[in-house]
């Protein structure tokens, strides 16, 4: 791929058709880390949530989500642009599988869990950082989770009313979620949730 598309892509960036370019990190760790490394891109699309939070951190041995290898880290030292997909797990971090009517009637799981009422029902043992104060709910708690990871440079945040933009910026107005947080998470994660 490297020595096939990113001259294709360069050229197309000398010729002003294209100003960056970038992928979607999903797929083989090894080669997404490698293609990383190449440091020939310019931004990448980074799946990271609460039900797999690999690409930031690492996870416990047996842990149920495909392993990214800590891949902001890597995005972070190749000066590369991050943009956070799937921050709620299509919709699961909202703790209910019914979807919303104007969102798409059904979202299949991209490296979290086997289905998405799998991935509901992981998302509702995390309701405890709501029970403890830690966030107002597991939107808010999924929202700024994605912000605590500092290789992460934007989160995309999927929405069906006006509503939830105005209630994704504001829990992104309280900034990422707290050290406190962040250490029950770790012990939530280690139960292998």
């Amino acid at each position: 791929m490297l020595d096939q598309v990113v001259p294709a892509l360069d050229s197309l960036r000398r010729q002003g058709k294209i100003r960056f370019f970038g992928i979607t990190a999903l797929g083989d760790t090894p080669a997404l880390h490698r293609v990383i490394d190449a440091r020939v891109l310019d931004t990448a699309q980074v799946c990271f949530n609460l039900l797999n939070p690999s690409a930031g951190m690492p996870l416990p041995a047996g842990y149920p989500a495909h392993d990214f290898g800590e891949l902001l880290a890597r995005t972070r030292a190749a000066g590369m642009g991050t943009i956070g997909i799937r921050v709620l797990a299509g919709g699961a971090l909202s703790g209910v599988e019914a979807r919303h009517p104007l969102g798409i009637p059904s979202v299949d799981p991209i490296a979290s869990g086997p289905s998405y009422a799998a991935d509901v029902e992981r998302a509702r043992r995390l309701e405890v950082l709501v029970r403890e104060g830690h966030a107002g709910s597991l939107v808010e708690a999924g929202i700024r989770f994605a912000l605590t990871n500092e290789g992460m440079t934007t989160v995309l945040v999927g929405y069906s009313t006006f509503e939830h933009l105005e209630y994704a910026a504001a829990a992104a107005e309280k900034g990422p979620l707290p050290r406190a947080a962040l250490d029950r998470l770790a012990a939530l994660w280690r139960e292998k949730m």
